[in-house]
């Protein structure tokens, strides 16, 4: 090949570039967003969040917390 690297070259050198990367620790993950809407079933003042939390669960949700000066309770999920 004239004028440039081979394909091979290239491939190992970005494998190599990458392995050092995760090595070092430099690589990071990225964390979605969390989405949230408040809960049709809690009933309510909302004060243990693990209360919240398993009543979200039954509604579809990943999890929940308790919100605000009325203290509601808030659905999570990853969006």
């Amino acid at each position: 090949m004239e004028g440039g690297y081979s394909p091979r070259v290239i491939s190992i050198t970005v494998l190599l570039f990458l392995f050092l990367m995760i090595s070092s620790g430099t690589v990071m993950v990225v964390e979605g967003r969390t989405c949230e809407s408040q809960s049709h079933k809690f009933k309510g003042t909302c004060l243990r969040e693990s209360n919240c939390a398993n009543v979200c669960k039954t509604e579809g949700f990943h999890g929940g917390k308790c919100r605000g000066f009325r203290r509601r309770c808030f659905c999570t999920k990853h969006c």
